[in-house]
């Protein structure tokens, strides 16, 4: 009985390892699109525009809407996406903004966009997008200055980042130009 036990912990933990790395084995990879690609997606196309990071004043002088500021010392991380419909039906702006919207993101920060700041800067065209319309939209988020060390705060502008559309089942994520 006493060699039995032994036997069966190794057996498990065997197993256990092996599960692991089948499980890693396979993972999906990530889709990385760039600024000024257009990408088919179904019922839409978009094509990632433009990218900026921002001091406030430069955001308010860019987008024409006085930046509050009540996020502290920051800059604002900013993409547009150009959608344009490819459907033969009206699609619910709730539809488009739910297949766009997630959030930034760097090797060293994260954040969702702001729906506050994104409802200032966009202006819908109708109702809902018709077919082959198109219609340019911005996501905004604070990159606020509590979130980093000072070192890495003075170096702020030098970091990758990327405006992620999806997690599930692989990434998708936008390489940003700032």
């Amino acid at each position: 009985m006493k060699k039995v036990i032994p036997l069966i912990l190794i057996c498990l933990a065997f197993f256990w390892v092996s599960k692991i790395y089948s499980i890693n084995l396979y993972k999906p990879e990530a889709t990385i699109f760039d600024i000024g690609q257009t990408v088919d997606c179904g019922d839409l196309e978009l094509h990632f525009d433009e990218s900026h990071l921002d001091d406030p004043d430069e955001f308010s002088k860019r987008f024409g809407v006085e930046y509050d500021g009540n996020f502290g010392e920051c800059k604002l991380l900013s993409v547009c996406i150009d959608v344009t419909s490819r459907s033969d039906a009206d699609i619910e702006w709730d539809d488009v903004f739910n297949f766009l919207e997630c959030g930034f993101e760097s090797s060293v920060w994260g954040s969702v966009m702001n729906p506050d700041i994104d409802r200032q800067i966009n202006i819908l065209n109708g109702e809902c997008l018709a077919p082959g319309d198109s219609q340019k939209i911005w996501f905004v988020s604070p990159v606020n200055k509590v979130c980093f060390k000072e070192r890495s705060w003075e170096r702020i502008d030098e970091y990758q980042y990327y405006y992620v559309l999806s997690l599930s089942p692989g990434k998708i994520a936008v390489r940003l130009k700032v």
